[in-house]
């Protein structure tokens, strides 16, 4: 006879032989317990051979018990067994049900074995399953195909496009929307940070500074951040940093001799590029991913993300519109996001911050900084985080929003002497703050422009020509005197407005801050006082106009630190990666100046990397 069979016979003959050893006195019975608390009374009913009510008929409970008191009764009933489950949050009330029960049965005559059996699992009324997430159609066949898909031409995407060309044998494509690589960070300020490089020792020795390290580079950054960036990631964008910028260098990159703290750092890691520019990076990258055999294709605007809808759940390809037509592209191991974030999006950051809008400029390029890279991933169920964090540039040209060469002054400034005053010509915040802390600042000025102040000497970072030529633009105002500076601010017009600072106000605040650094303490604002400002004691002396733009988002797409894309269930979306600004999670509130740089290059060459080597981690990122 088959075994199954046996097993099946040998189970029914146990179980008739357990029914017919019940022989109870039919009837209703009276059992007592202690549930939450002493006199829970039950009566029971039953016939020879099964339980046929259960009632509660007296109980001290109180309210969060009162659920056990009608649904134990019934399960019981329902069971046949008193191993029902207990009910959620009225667990002391449940148990003492049972209890009582117990003492009911023992008395109708039933063994203590008797209605023991556990309860089958009763099926879950919302078992756990979600829709499935995905495109309603995916191509049966592919217009091309790439081992590795990476969208978007900026820092990230660059970065991504060599680390995957360069770290294996895979074929690499590139798609940009625009005409050319670089996008917003090739207008980018040129600012990088580093806790060390190559350069490193060297112009921490020329300029006396003490090294920085990657400790303090994350606490920095987590501070920065208001604690609410995921440290893991921060963790990841501090050791990719310097590893990519030391490519950079190996490849021709020029940076200035200086080593600055801008606000909110507390270690001198940020590195200047020759001319103050993204684009002396992003123009790198372009010739460094051409020597690979990773393919460019501009003019490329992807409009779909395909994913399965089967087991596999997977990201295999995107759907991209050209001046020809539509096309679909093949990603046999993934796509990385790489489209930068939606600050020109207008109607997107409006839904996230209702007073950022049309009314507030943006520094960045309008056809490039508009989220559809976000809205995409979130049409096959990426989930975002901190989207309502958006950052505003506090020294942009106030006339039109622009963030040019000479607004990178005033944020590089500040451990060198730069001092941020009002349109009375009075310090308005410590300069060496944060960036929100310095935006919010100025808008509470009430004008809708600041200044900053300084000196030839104190601007080293800069050149003489650089200066003059800012001048002649009519962008850095110049004047012998303070009183002759205060005359020039007072006489350009910002926005239909004229600020009133007196010779008075900026003199007096000129000799506070030159003593300060003398006394190496801030009493007004509690700004660190660096050892390698310098005073501003003798003429010519500069202004800079500036005021808050629109600049940065820092939520975006939710990544694990494998630069996976996370959907709205908590899980990996299998072949899609992301990097740069499209995400969320590593500068929380507020991104420090020059942590732009080391997340997009950084974690994007990371991305690359990952995707082309199983996952696995470079040695450029220690073990945890």
């Amino acid at each position: 006879m088959n075994r199954k069979i046996i097993a099946v016979l040998l189970s029914v003959m146990m179980l008739l032989t357990a029914t017919s050893a019940l022989a109870m006195t039919p009837g209703t019975y009276t059992g007592v317990a202690k549930g939450m608390f002493d006199g829970l009374t039950v009566e029971v009913t039953v016939t020879e051979d099964a339980i046929t009510d259960v009632k509660v008929t007296e109980y001290q409970e109180t309210a969060p018990g009162w659920p056990a008191l009608e649904k134990i009764p019934a399960d019981i009933v329902a069971a046949q067994t008193v191993e029902v489950d207990d009910v959620s949050g009225a667990t002391m009330s449940s148990k003492g049900v049972k209890a009582a029960v117990r003492a009911a049965l023992t008395e109708a005559g039933a063994a203590e074995t008797d209605f023991a059996a556990a309860a089958e699992t009763a099926i879950e009324l919302a078992p756990d399953y979600y829709p499935v997430m995905g495109s309603f159609e995916v191509p049966e066949t592919w217009d091309e195909s790439y081992d590795v898909v990476v969208v978007g031409g900026g820092f990230a995407g660059l970065a991504a496009a060599y680390g995957a060309a360069t770290n294996s044998e895979d074929s690499v494509v590139l798609v940009e929307k625009l005409s050319t690589t670089g996008g917003n960070s090739a207008i980018n300020g040129g600012q990088y940070a580093a806790y060390t490089s190559k350069e490193a020792a060297r112009l921490q020795q020329e300029f006396n500074l003490v090294p920085d390290t990657p400790e303090k580079h994350i606490e920095d950054t987590m501070n920065g951040g208001d604690l609410m960036s995921n440290e893991a990631l921060v963790r990841l964008m501090v050791y990719s940093s310097p590893a990519f910028f030391d490519i950079l260098l190996d490849h021709g990159l020029v940076i200035r001799n200086t080593l600055a703290r801008p606000g909110g750092h507390y270690g001198y890691r940020t590195y200047v590029t020759k001319e103050q520019v993204g684009s002396d990076i992003t123009n790198l990258q372009a010739e460094m991913l051409r020597e690979t055999s990773a393919t460019v294709e501009l003019n490329t605007k992807m409009v779909e993300i395909y994913r399965t809808r089967d087991e596999a759940n997977r990201v295999v390809g995107i759907r991209a519109a050209t001046k020809d037509g539509y096309k679909n592209i093949e990603a046999k191991k993934g796509v990385i996001l790489a489209t930068g974030g939606f600050s020109s999006n207008v109607p997107m950051r409006k839904t996230q911050v209702p007073y950022l809008d049309e009314s507030q400029p943006t520094t960045n390029i309008k056809a490039a900084s508009t989220g559809e890279g976000i809205y995409l991933a979130q049409a096959i169920g990426a989930n975002t985080m901190q989207m309502s964090n958006i950052q505003r540039y506090p020294w942009a040209d106030p006339t039109n929003g622009v963030l040019d060469k000479y607004a990178v002054w005033p944020f590089t400034g500040p451990s060198y002497g730069v001092i941020y005053v009002d349109y009375q010509g009075l310090r308005y915040v410590n300069e060496g703050d944060r960036r929100d802390v310095c935006a919010n600042a100025a808008v509470a000025t009430g004008f809708p422009s600041c200044y900053a102040i300084f000196t030839e000497p104190v601007v080293t970072f800069t050149t003489p020509e650089e200066i003059a030529a800012g001048v002649e633009e009519g962008r850095v105002l110049k004047a012998d005197t303070l009183a002759e500076l205060a005359d020039k601010i007072n006489a350009v017009e910002i926005k239909g407005q004229y600020p009133s600072v007196t010779a008075e106000n900026l003199e007096e605040t000129v000799k506070k801050h030159n003593q300060y650094i003398d006394d190496q303490i801030d009493p007004d604002f509690g700004k660190v006082m660096a050892p390698t400002m310098v005073k501003m004691e003798e003429g010519p002396y500069y202004a800079i106009p500036n005021f808050p733009s629109v600049h940065h988002t820092m939520g975006g797409l939710v990544i694990d630190t494998k630069t996976r894309v996370i959907d709205i269930y908590g899980n990996v979306i299998p072949g899609l990666y992301a990097a740069g600004e499209v995400t969320g999670g590593v500068h929380g509130t507020n991104r420090l100046g020059s942590n732009a740089d080391a997340d997009a290059c950084g974690i994007g060459y990371l991305s690359g990397y990952l995707v082309t080597n199983n996952e696995e981690y470079p040695d450029f990122i220690p073990a945890e």
